[in-house]
């Protein structure tokens, strides 16, 4: 649940070729994690390629990890986002966090609310209400439960801080 890269390619809104004995398909890696230690996966069948979209000119992407330490370290909760925007509008986006629920978690209704989005503090607000309404964190060695709603937080403020510096104002780290 807080493989770094598993929240880079749910943030990419990737999907899965698994290749299987006797047939491939492709399913989305959002719903490929069912449950703890649970996978849309035969035991005959294997990751074969990971795809997403190549990036455009509007592509904007963040990644932000907290641990105990610096360097090589399990995640207490970490996430990404993806999106395109232009002219101070969002088109599309996707986020994606862990260490706040059993499974890598990809934010389904909180990635809806940046489509076709003004940026600015009021979109930062409404994504941090939907992704709190979206997470389950338990309070493990890694943090408390309060902790790691913090930590959410305090990443999606600063994904808009460091894509969106002009757009969305410091106020909105109070």
């Amino acid at each position: 649940p807080i493989g770094d890269m598993t929240i880079f390619f749910l943030a990419l809104n990737s999907r899965l070729l698994l290749a299987g004995t006797n047939e491939h398909r492709e399913v989305n890696l959002k719903d490929f994690y069912l449950g703890y230690k649970s996978l849309d996966k035969a035991n005959d069948e294997l990751v074969k390629e990971i795809k997403f979209l190549k990036p455009t000119n509007e592509f904007r992407f963040n990644f932000e990890k907290v641990s105990k330490r610096i360097n090589l370290d399990i995640a207490s909760v970490n996430s990404a986002i993806s999106l395109n925007a232009y002219k101070g509008k969002i088109i599309n986006g996707h986020i994606a966090v862990g260490g706040v629920a059993p499974v890598p978690l990809y934010l389904e209704n909180t990635s809806s609310l940046l489509n076709d989005s003004p940026i600015g503090n009021d979109l930062v607000d409404s994504l941090i209400e939907s992704a709190q309404a979206e997470i389950s964190p338990i309070s493990d060695i890694r943090g408390s439960e309060e902790y790691k709603r913090l930590l959410v937080t305090q990443m999606v403020r600063k994904h808009f801080l460091t894509l969106f510096p002009t757009l969305v104002s410091e106020e909105v780290l109070s």
